[in-house]
């Protein structure tokens, strides 16, 4: 599902009628809410569903399969989701 099949299902089973805008809107201030926690804690638990948490991965030394040219690529932050076990059962 990507983001704009979020906001969709957002839409749809929001009570009320609201527009796309509006839903997009509610869905942006969400992930940003959520994008400011993890930068400036770590990680964000949410009880019954899992946990997100900010991990860095170890810069790697490639080569080109083409021209057989060695590149590094660099360390960059991801964001990591652990299901908690409850939700996995399912």
């Amino acid at each position: 599902m990507d983001k704009l099949q979020f906001i969709k299902k957002y839409k749809e089973n929001y009570e009320k009628r609201i527009t796309n805008a509006d839903a997009k809107k509610d869905v942006e201030a969400f992930l940003n809410l959520i994008e400011d926690n993890i930068v400036e804690a770590g990680s964000i638990k949410f009880k019954g569903v899992g946990t997100f948490s900010l991990l860095k991965r170890k810069p790697r030394v490639i080569s080109n399969p083409k021209t057989r040219e060695r590149m590094t690529i660099y360390p960059l932050p991801i964001v990591k989701f652990i299901p908690t076990k409850v939700k996995t059962v399912k």
